[in-house]
């Protein structure tokens, strides 16, 4: 079944979900993130470009899958951003997508292995890690839907590059390993 993204966004918004809504596009590997909280979109971001520039992409583009992921937050905002223009713009750029069901995650499945992984983050190299791990999950990492085992082992392996140390890696590789085993 095929769905306007204009419904799906305001779908979210009636709900007054918080959450990130990733829409993939054919032949591009950037996503286009539209992050909600309580219902209004504060943030868009697509490769480089963020806020309101991001919604000509969608013009250009063929959108082939969606995910909402719910409970991520960013401590970025694109400035003023105004949940029904958005979701009016959406509606006259008129593009479709698959739907399909199980588009969305357990948010506390998710939530508790993204806290674990950020605790061993920090472990290893400060409280910096906390930050650097949201940049990676906004700006490098692409779950499958759900996400599974692997893909959070994928995270672990772009996360490992901001450890010098080879015993701190390997402690913080341990840890992921037994995080994933205790969230399967």
């Amino acid at each position: 079944m095929k769905q306007n993204i204009a419904n799906i966004v305001a779908n979210i918004c009636e709900n007054k979900s918080t959450g990130m809504l990733t829409i993939t596009f054919a032949s591009e590997k950037n996503l286009f993130k539209i992050y909600f909280k309580n219902g209004e979109i504060y943030h868009l971001s697509f490769g480089f470009k963020k806020g309101l520039e991001c919604l000509n992409e969608i013009n250009e583009r063929e959108p082939i899958s969606y995910n909402f992921i719910p409970d991520v937050t960013i401590d970025i905002s694109s400035g003023n951003l105004s949940t029904e223009k958005i979701v009016e713009n959406l509606n006259k750029i008129n593009k479709y997508i698959s739907s399909e069901e199980g588009a969305t995650i357990k948010s506390s499945d998710f939530e508790k292995v993204k806290e674990a992984i950020k605790t061993a983050l920090i472990r290893q190299i400060g409280p910096i890690g906390g930050k650097i791990l949201e940049k990676y999950i906004r700006e490098k990492w692409v779950p499958a839907n759900p996400p599974t085992k692997e893909d959070f082992l994928k995270l672990a392996n772009l996360l490992i590059e901001e450890i010098e140390d080879t015993q701190s890696r390997k402690e913080f590789f341990d840890e992921i390993n037994k995080i994933l085993e205790v969230h399967k």
